[in-house]
């Protein structure tokens, strides 16, 4: 059922439907994320209408979880199509613009479909809502979430790496090390990952409103800051960071969000990732 051989999939062919509980129960059951051959569709917040988008992705957060997290957020009812490793690699790869995912499909309405995580972000906060309400807030936020970009997801390459690693921070002793503000430090530097990714939860710390949030109301920017704060304070991560590292602050910030009941209703339920 949560499989499609290559032969039997066209192009724009649709998977079945299933659902959330079922996917996370093929997860863990299969484990090693690159030998998941699912390719199935679940449908998300049904009860709040019918889905305006579909949203693909692989069955891990990662690039996906900023999005999911605004649809949420916004109170839509949404589909996420879920393709597996060996899915996307035998045959859905050809089914997207770039060969990448995520993808929005028929985001326009008219059968177009839309790759790149970038774009999908600032369509869907445009969409929902999220973007800020003016051209100069939409820009502050632009600018925050490309330094979010930059630091915490390491260019968008990956989510740990030389500039932002939870591994890093986890390894750190009882000795804290301070960091220099993040505007005065040259691309090239001789500080650790430990040292890259206590810089740019500093500067974040520092760059929160009085509002809360990092621009005005909540927008796209603040919910990938919450997310990778979210993540950092997992048990097998990084717990107490808050106090371990002083960011007042920002623990404030990512209780407050996920005390929001939609968010909070969806960290609890079996459509996250895991």
């Amino acid at each position: 059922l949560l499989c499609r051989p290559a032969a039997a999939l066209s192009a724009r062919a649709s998977p079945p439907y299933v659902g959330a509980r079922e996917v996370a129960a093929h997860l863990w059951t299969v484990r090693d994320l690159f030998e998941t051959s699912i390719h199935a569709v679940v449908r998300c917040n049904e009860d709040r209408g019918p889905s305006k988008y579909r949203l693909a992705y692989m069955p891990c957060r990662n690039r996906g979880e900023i999005l999911r997290l605004m649809l949420e957020e916004a109170g839509v009812s949404y589909e996420l199509e879920v393709i597996g490793f060996k899915a996307h690699r035998e045959y859905a790869k050809a089914t997207t613009p770039h060969g990448k995912l995520p993808c929005l499909r028929n985001y326009d309405g008219e059968g177009t479909d839309l790759n790149q995580e970038g774009a999908i972000t600032r369509f869907l906060a445009d969409e929902l809502g999220l973007a800020g309400r003016d051209a100069a807030e939409r820009a502050a936020v632009d600018q925050a979430y490309c330094l979010w970009m930059a630091t915490f997801r390491n260019q968008g390459v990956s989510h740990d790496g030389p500039e932002y690693s939870i591994a890093a921070l986890k390894e750190l002793g009882d000795d804290v090390p301070a960091t220099p503000p993040y505007a005065t430090v040259f691309r090239l530097n001789s500080l650790s990952r430990a040292e890259r990714s206590l810089m740019a939860l500093r500067y974040f710390e520092d760059a929160l409103g009085p509002s809360g949030f990092l621009v005005g109301d909540l927008t796209y920017a603040d919910l990938g800051l919450f997310y990778m704060l979210y993540e950092l304070g997992e048990e097998d991560n990084v717990p107490d960071w808050v106090e371990r590292f002083g960011l007042p602050r920002l623990g404030a910030f990512r209780d407050a969000i996920a005390a929001r009941p939609r968010i909070a209703s969806f960290l609890e339920s079996p459509r996250r990732m895991p």
